[in-house]
């Protein structure tokens, strides 16, 4: 009987950690929503909790694990992970885009309603400031992720990155060729009007934090530079335009670019051969910029290469956050652990997923890099350090910093 409570005292203090473990190491208490006040959700520190004392947590705790994602390898992931590591645990996924992942988090957490326990999610300025700030997710990593992902723990956990790049017509009738663009300003070029396209960044969060990137100090002055390599003299800034980010964007406008509201739609619209059009910043590097054209002549698209000035694109990440009123707390943060495993990245040949297939998580894909750059990437294509040298990265704060003004700048020259 001794034994059986000692046991059972223990199993007691285990619940008592975990459940209430959250973005601070050693089981302190977690932040809770805000609702509206202004008191941002405390920086994450290292937990110190491990993947196998999280798993037995969390099953020990046996309510639903459910996630959110705007990938969909995480469902399948969830799939093999719950399988494997919390066998009888109920569990549920949804793919969200992120503009209605941030509202229905943040209503769902405001009214109490138990929704997701994790999330995972694009456009990180919304994410600061309508999700983190407001207490209703919270950032989170013990010392294994720490280890792995390093600075890129903060101020969002980055699980993903995803890239979009310049791209030009390879069909029959392309009015450009390998070579021809070489300065990301060959889009604001009058003899180029009409010829690019991009998905609306006002309908994107992450097209538009690339935008409003391009502002910051740093890229505005490797644009200014760009410039005059392109057009052969400085750049002289309108009135309205503080820096050469916003005379970018401002030109850009003006030379009638092209805006969709898919990147499929857009990659095969550019591609048809009745629309020789010439760039677009797209999801995916390989995906849609391939040497020759699928089977239906849908995607004939080659990629600009890496030498375009100053940036030949933009990377962003997708982040894994915390719920503040999770089910499961403790088994959604092993499940985050593993997914920066090479089995939890790849899988591992033995895994299987829902429909009885074997999980193959990011296998044969392009454009996915993990947030752990020890996580080899699809051959053929280059490591996400490779792609941060030449593409403009998702700055987070400085996008929630200035995103609205960058928006009414836009509205105000459209």
């Amino acid at each position: 009987m001794k034994k059986f409570l000692a046991v059972l005292a223990a199993l007691m203090i285990c619940l008592t950690m975990f459940g209430c473990s959250s973005n601070q190491g050693g089981g302190s208490e977690q932040p809770q929503p805000t609702g509206g006040e202004e008191t941002p959700a405390p920086a994450a520190e290292v937990d110190s909790a491990t993947f196998e004392e999280l798993v037995a947590a969390g099953v020990a705790n046996g309510n639903k694990l459910t996630v959110y994602t705007t990938h969909s390898v995480v469902q399948s992931a969830l799939e093999a992970f719950m399988g494997k590591y919390a066998p009888g645990i109920e569990y549920e996924h949804a793919q969200i885009g992120d503009t209605n992942q941030v509202t229905q988090v943040a209503q769902e957490v405001k009214e109490g309603v138990n929704g997701a326990d994790i999330i995972f999610i694009q456009d990180g300025a919304r994410v600061l400031t309508d999700l983190v700030d407001e207490g209703y997710v919270y950032n989170w990593y013990n010392q294994e992720i720490k280890d792995l992902v390093g600075d890129d723990c903060e101020p969002l956990l980055v699980w993903d990155y995803c890239n979009k790049v310049i791209m030009y017509n390879n069909g029959s009738d392309k009015t450009y060729k390998e070579g021809d663009i070489t300065n990301l300003w060959f889009a604001t070029d009058p003899a180029n009007k009409g010829a690019f396209w991009m998905k609306d960044p006002t309908t994107e969060g992450v097209n538009m934090n690339f935008l409003v990137n391009l502002t910051s100090e740093e890229n505005a002055a490797k644009l200014e530079a760009a410039y005059k390599e392109y057009y052969g003299k400085d750049i002289v800034l309108d009135s309205d335009c503080p820096n050469a980010g916003y005379q970018f964007i401002k030109m850009l406008y003006a030379n009638e670019m092209m805006l969709g509201s898919s990147d499929s739609t857009i990659a095969k619209d550019i591609a048809a051969a009745e629309k020789p059009q010439s760039g677009l910043l797209t999801l995916n590097k390989y995906l849609k910029s391939r040497g020759d054209a699928l089977a239906d002549g849908s995607y004939a698209l080659l990629y600009a290469k890496d030498d375009v000035k100053p940036f030949a694109g933009f990377i962003y990440p997708i982040y894994g956050l915390q719920v503040a009123n999770a089910d499961n707390p403790e088994l959604a943060k092993a499940f985050l652990i593993w997914l920066y495993s090479p089995e939890g990245w790849y899988g591992d040949g033995e895994m299987t997923v829902a429909d009885g297939g074997v999980y193959k998580g990011m296998q044969g894909r392009y454009g996915d890099y993990s947030g752990n750059t020890s996580n080899p990437v699809a051959e053929g294509d280059m490591s996400v350090v490779e792609w941060k040298k030449i593409l403009v990265q998702e700055d987070a704060k400085q996008a929630a910093e200035y995103r609205a003004d960058v928006e009414d700048f836009i509205q105000l020259i459209k």
